[in-house]
């Protein structure tokens, strides 16, 4: 069994929005969830909090529900967020809290619902470069600066780039409708969480599971509850049982 918190859910997840436009080639994500995630979308490093969260499902008997029931203390450092989860996926969604996404992450998601609304498929994608304050503080737009690979080509190769040209040109049509297809399949599966008209806070999720893969948003390691940990716990003898028999 594998636990991802914070950071761990990021790799865990298949796809990453808000991911870092300074690291150049960075960590690649692991995958395993299909899931869509947005990077800090709780805020940056002072932001960071502390918040009520749905507790994990009780291990304990009848007489001890009630305290299993009480809400656990999820402290949120830098935090990501799942916005979406795959309904064809085994993927059990354990926890959601209510919050408004940082300014940051307010814009990432604005261009991400352009995107799915042009049936765009969206695997990665990384935060704005810069942001354009408007005089009013609510009218914030984005300058996107994307850096493109300089490349030199002789005149040999151009013009064996021009002979080439008209068989990949085939080839690229065929390709390229493949992709639409299947990037329309891929985007009809992510479903935004509403946004609240006034606040903009959505309901996004914290906590979930799939098989032998945990993901928590917040990290229940710095807190002196043990609830989580005895989940997890919990989840490795069942995968011990399981491998004996």
């Amino acid at each position: 069994p594998t636990w991802g918190t914070c950071a761990g859910m990021i790799l865990l997840a298949e796809r990453c929005v808000g991911a870092s436009a300074v690291i150049q080639d960075g960590q690649s994500l692991i995958g395993g969830l299909n899931v869509l995630v947005c990077r800090n979308y709780f805020g940056s490093q002072i932001s960071s909090f502390e918040m009520e969260t749905p507790p994990p499902p009780s291990l304990s008997s009848n007489n001890e529900a009630a305290e299993e029931s009480a809400p656990f203390p999820g402290v949120f450092i830098r935090a990501p967020a799942i916005l979406s989860v795959d309904q064809n996926d085994d993927i059990e969604i354990l926890g959601k809290v209510v919050a408004t996404p940082c300014r940051q992450a307010a814009v990432v998601l604005r261009e991400l619902e352009r995107k799915i609304e042009a049936g765009e498929n969206v695997v990665q994608m990384g935060v704005v470069d810069a942001l354009d304050r408007k005089s009013h503080p609510h009218q914030i737009g984005y300058i996107d600066v994307k850096k493109e690979p300089a490349t030199t080509i002789n005149s040999t190769a151009s013009e064996n780039v021009s002979a080439n040209r008209a068989e990949e040109e085939k080839k690229d049509v065929t390709i390229l409708e493949e992709e639409q297809q299947e990037q329309k399949q891929n985007t009809s599966n992510i479903q935004l969480p509403g946004a609240s008209d006034s606040t903009n806070a959505r309901e996004v999720i914290c906590a979930v599971r799939k098989q032998n893969i945990l993901c928590t948003a917040f990290h229940p390691e710095i807190t002196s509850d043990t609830r989580w940990h005895s989940y997890f716990v919990n989840m490795v003898r069942e995968d011990s049982v399981r491998r004996s028999n």
